[in-house]
């Protein structure tokens, strides 16, 4: 008998009934000798054989005293065929899905290791694990539940799948950090802003640490994350609790100004706008004369844009340089250095102004790119 048992125990999953009807026939009993038994009413045995009836609790300690076999044998057994057989109506369902797991660049996103590249997994199991949710209609659930704002550029054919890839990314991201992100302290985090300035000089090998580390301290989270096609993206500011503050940076554009212009963008959102929106998508400055979908935004964006200006480079000291009328190579990083910032900072602000074309200056300027395995 035990030996049967436990070639039951290793097959696929089956109702119960099966086994109780296994266990009838091993011992010569009929139905209603087990419902003498148990005390089981025959119309319940006889539903739970055919597999139309399951294993409740109570059922379980009847059958525990009958067949020697613990209640949570039985009970497991019915959790095994309750799961499988949502499993099957699941499995059902995903032919649907398949065409939604389409519309995300999961080429890009198993390049940049965002997704696992196991055969047994299909896409859409894929998708579901990356943004956590039980199905497509979970997601999109999720997505108008962070109350998104950005731009609508002509320049860039965005879309919504593509986007909320690239910001879940973030936050997986910001899960694995290093650093304690403390509770989001406004006051410490202007106070922080001129060590964070100061980093403009650093390459990226040694300036992230320092701004996740120092941006942890202020309660926010701060990730670097490839862009994908389709979004259009530099940067992100967000709230993941009420407490605790993200801000993602793309490399839409690879040249050192453009990205701490973008870093100190995104602060300016959160010290400047707090929480009136959940999570504000930026599209490259170059795009601010497009479409915006919320008229608060473009106010929001000019000062956002103004205080990452003033921060890297205070109004007054930029207009006496520029007043000098000098922009060589030997001026730009005497003013730098006066400053405290990288001279690709002072380049980049000069050709925005129109006082430099963007070809000159550049050997003073850092790119920055990705690297792959």
């Amino acid at each position: 008998m035990t030996n049967q048992i436990n070639l039951f125990e290793s097959a696929a999953a089956v109702h119960p009934g099966e086994m109780i009807s296994e266990y009838l026939e091993f011992n010569g009993w009929s139905q209603r000798d087990l419902h003498r038994r148990t005390g089981l009413t025959p119309k319940l045995i006889s539903e739970i054989c055919s597999g139309k009836a399951p294993i409740t609790p109570s059922t379980a300690l009847a059958l525990e005293k009958v067949f020697q076999r613990p209640a949570h044998f039985w009970l497991n057994l019915q959790r095994r065929y309750d799961e499988a057989q949502a499993r099957v109506g699941l499995s059902a369902k995903f032919a649907e899905w398949r065409e939604w797991a389409k519309q995300f660049p999961l080429r890009e996103m198993r390049r940049f290791q965002w997704l696992p590249t196991q055969a047994h997994q299909s896409d859409v199991d894929v998708l579901l694990n990356f943004f956590g949710v039980s199905s497509p209609q979970s997601w999109q659930a999720v997505w108008n539940a962070s109350h998104v704002a950005y731009r609508q550029t002509r320049k860039f054919i965005t879309t919504e799948e593509a986007v909320s890839a690239w910001v879940r990314q973030t936050e997986r991201e910001a899960g694995e950090l290093d650093f304690d992100v403390n509770e989001f302290d406004q006051s410490r985090l202007l106070a922080s802003l001129e060590e964070l300035r100061s980093l403009t000089k650093e390459p990226a090998s040694k300036f992230i640490p320092k701004v996740q580390s120092i941006c942890a301290r202020s309660g926010v989270a701060v990730v670097w994350v490839p862009e994908l096609a389709h979004t259009g993206i530099s940067g992100c500011a967000r709230w993941l609790t009420d407490k605790k503050a993200l801000i993602g940076i793309t490399l839409r554009y690879k040249w050192d100004h453009q990205m701490w212009f973008t870093f100190f963008h995104e602060i300016g959102h959160l010290i400047l706008h707090g929480k009136d929106h959940d999570l504000v998508v930026d599209n490259p400055t170059e795009d601010m004369t497009d479409k915006v979908i919320d008229p608060d935004m473009q106010r929001h964006e000019e000062e956002a844009n103004r205080f990452s200006s003033d921060t890297l480079i205070p109004p007054k000291a930029l207009a006496e340089f520029i007043a000098q009328g000098k922009f060589t190579n030997e001026a730009v990083l005497g003013f730098a250095n006066k400053q405290g910032i990288g001279p690709g900072i002072v380049i980049g602000r000069l050709q925005q102004e129109g006082l430099l074309e963007y070809y000159q200056g550049t050997k003073l300027m850092r790119k920055f790119d990705w690297e792959f395995k």
